[in-house]
């Protein structure tokens, strides 16, 4: 039986998962909403496999994988992301992570991912895969996430999720005004007006 990890705060998408994986070879043995709960269940636990959302709360989705991978090896981390639409941030593929799907991923395609990761092998949705192949053709759109730096990323992901910049200094040890200083940055690099505008650009990419 391969036991499977769900981190994303969506408690249907948590639901769904569940329905998606009964009668199957594969058994959920936990759900987290937070990046935190992630952690502290395999500093005690073990699982083949883990799905991690981009949309996770708490400790943001990139910090989470990166512990996940570096710490726990032999976890298989799968990301998740909120759609297959629009272009690809390769920054995502640096991450360590040996799966990639959509929230609009088929069924059939998730099980065959799981069956892929199992043995040892990547995995990338088809609808994914497609847009990533074409992101890397000449003179083809690139996503412009792929200007900031992954702190930068980071801040801004945590900052759409409806994080403070006193609740993301405390998690990253860092300054509130660092804080603000990568969100000026991020403005800066995208040429956004606004902090709606980040949020939008961040949902746009299916990091929401």
């Amino acid at each position: 039986m391969t036991k499977i990890l769900i981190a994303d705060k969506n408690e249907n998408t948590q639901i769904s998962y569940e329905k998606l994986f009964n009668n199957t070879q594969s058994d959920i043995v936990k759900t987290c909403s937070v990046g935190e709960d992630v952690i502290d269940y395999l500093s005690e636990n073990t699982v083949d496999i883990a799905i991690i959302s981009l949309s996770l709360g708490g400790l943001d989705a990139f910090e989470t994988i990166h512990k996940v991978v570096f710490d726990y090896p032999k976890v298989a981390v799968m990301i998740q992301t909120a759609h297959s639409e629009g272009t690809f941030p390769k920054r995502l593929l640096e991450t360590g992570a040996r799966g990639f799907i959509s929230l609009d991923t088929e069924d059939h395609d998730i099980l065959e991912a799981i069956e892929v990761l199992k043995t040892g092998n990547k995995y990338i949705c088809p609808k994914l895969s497609q847009n990533i192949a074409l992101s890397m053709l000449p003179g083809s759109k690139q996503s412009p996430l792929d200007r900031l730096s992954e702190r930068e990323m980071q801040v801004i992901l945590q900052l759409s999720h409806g994080e403070t910049a006193r609740d993301i200094s405390v998690r990253l040890a860092l300054s509130p005004k660092t804080i603000s200083t990568y969100k000026h940055r991020v403005r800066e690099k995208l040429s956004l007006s606004d902090t709606q505008e980040m949020f939008k650009l961040v949902g746009a990419h299916g990091l929401r």
